[in-house]
């Protein structure tokens, strides 16, 4: 792994972003690993791409065995750096905007609840850091998928702000999507996501929250960047996945 640029004691930091829906922590964590020379995995693409599996065959969100059975037949990796299309590779199969649609939108949070889909997808998340240094984004990462990550970060913003951000995105693919449902499923996706009985969305203890309400895109990124930047890493030759 090539450490230029990384002000670390070694080459292997682990650091994990979590927070809700659309509080930007996969676009800005992705913005950050690449200036700081880092792979980065969402791994909220990874059960949005259980969902689209679902949808696409037939399988309906709430059929947990068969959800399952979907998770653990699949294998997913990062996508190829050549492919700047693909958000996720299934099977060998590029799957980017696809991921973003209202209809998954609504139903991913229902997959993500399922403790089979979550075991494996874990599985395979810890599996992808194995192999060294990265910024892994989700909403369990910290407190589950890597607890013992070398930095935590936890970014937040209110309801309204990114519901405001989630409409803009998923207009590129569903023009006639309204805010009011944007927000509505927002609430609805805190609510499933937040009072779950299996990896709850929550704060680690020794996370560090940055608010996003009244910070651009950029700004944002700088943050994170400085928060990796000023970790220093004593001993991270190895991921350390709990």
């Amino acid at each position: 792994m090539d450490s230029v640029g990384l002000p670390f004691s070694c080459a292997a930091p682990v650091v994990a972003i979590d927070g809700p829906v659309a509080s930007g922590k996969s676009s800005v964590g992705k913005a950050a690993a690449q200036i700081l020379g880092l792979r980065f995995l969402d791994t909220g693409i990874m059960y949005r791409a259980v969902t689209w599996l679902a949808l696409h065959s037939g399988v309906a969100a709430t059929d947990t065995g068969a959800v399952a059975e979907l998770a653990a037949a699949c294998r997913m990796e990062l996508a190829q750096s050549d492919n700047t299309d693909a958000a996720i590779m299934v099977d060998g199969k590029p799957l980017g905007t696809e991921l973003m649609s209202a209809d998954v939108d609504e139903n991913v949070s229902a997959v993500s609840a399922v403790r089979a889909v979550r075991v494996e997808l874990v599985r395979q998340q810890r599996g992808i850091a194995s192999s060294g240094a990265m910024v892994m984004a989700g909403r369990d990462i910290g407190s589950v998928v890597l607890p013992n990550a070398d930095l935590k970060l936890y970014i937040d913003a209110a309801p309204e702000e990114r519901a405001r951000r989630r409409h803009a995105q998923i207009l590129l693919v569903d023009p006639g999507i309204q805010y009011d449902r944007v927000l509505a499923d927002t609430l609805r996706r805190d609510g499933l996501d937040m009072e779950r009985a299996d990896s709850p969305l929550v704060a680690a203890a020794d996370a560090v929250i940055i608010r996003t309400d009244d910070m651009d895109f950029e700004q944002t990124v700088s943050a994170v960047v400085s928060a990796i930047q000023s970790v220093a890493f004593d001993d991270c030759d190895t991921v350390r996945s709990g």
